[in-house]
């Protein structure tokens, strides 16, 4: 079951390497990012931990940004 969280987790990214629409990459790669993050909490990898801990913060905040210059163009 653990391996499957890892092998969802490099799905999201090769998925977000194929699409263009820079939004839905930040998604994957933030969902890919807390994947991985799951994945190393449970197998306790401090550097997968460490890593995607720092990768989820920034893709959440990527996002949040995103969502907040799409809405003062809109």
């Amino acid at each position: 079951m653990i391996d499957v969280l890892g092998f969802f987790a490099g799905a999201c990214l090769i998925v977000s390497m194929l699409l263009r629409n820079i939004y839905a990459v930040k998604i994957l790669l933030t969902v890919a990012a807390i994947s991985f993050l799951a994945y190393g909490i449970i197998l306790k990898l401090l550097p997968i931990i460490v890593i995607n801990s720092v990768l989820t913060a920034s893709g959440i905040y990527e996002l949040a940004r995103l969502t907040r210059k799409g809405k003062a163009a809109g």
